[in-house]
C-alpha cells in the first residue's frame, strides 16, 4: 500500500486542536511531502470527507475537544477503509495498540514526536516519505 509522488499531491489530513501541536506537525508533514489539510476537531475533519478531498493519510489526535480520536479512526475506517490512519497521543499508549491491534493501516505515535518518528509511523503504515 505504499504511495508515491507519481499521483501528484499526497495530501494528508491533519486532526488537533492545539495550535502549536499543528503547526509543528504541518511543517513536519510538508517536509515529508505530505500536503497538510489541518482540522481543529473531528466534526470538521469529517466534513473534510464528506468533500471528497483526496487523502492518502490521516494523523488524529487523541484528545479532541468534540470526540475522542479513537472513536473518530473508527468513522474514519468506515468511510475510507483504505487509508492509513496515524493516532497520535501523549498518555499511555496500551489501550490504543490494543485497540487497534488487528488492523495494519493504524498506527500509534507517541507525543512529542519528532519528524523522524512521524516518517517511522508514515512508513509503518505503507506510505514512503521524503528526505532530505
Amino acid at each position: 500500500m505504499s504511495a508515491g509522488r507519481e499521483g501528484g499531491v499526497r495530501r494528508a489530513l491533519l486532526v488537533e486542536d492545539e495550535a502549536l501541536v499543528a503547526m509543528v506537525a504541518e511543517e513536519f508533514l510538508a517536509e515529508l511531502g505530505f500536503e497538510p489539510i489541518p482540522a481543529r476537531n473531528a466534526a470538521e475533519a469529517m466534513e473534510i470527507i464528506a468533500s471528497g478531498e483526496d487523502l492518502v493519510v490521516a494523523l488524529v489526535d487523541v484528545g479532541l475537544p468534540d470526540q475522542r480520536g479513537d472513536e473518530l479512526a473508527r468513522r474514519l475506517r468506515t468511510l475510507r477503509p483504505q487509508m492509513p490512519i496515524l493516532m497520535a497521543s501523549g498518555y499511555d499508549q496500551g489501550d490504543l495498540i490494543a485497540q487497534f491491534k488487528d488492523d495494519d493501516g493504524i498506527g500509534v505515535l507517541s507525543k512529542p514526536y519528532t519528524e523522524a518518528d512521524l516518517a517511522r509511523a508514515l512508513e509503518a503504515v505503507g506510505l514512503s516519505v521524503e528526505t532530505n
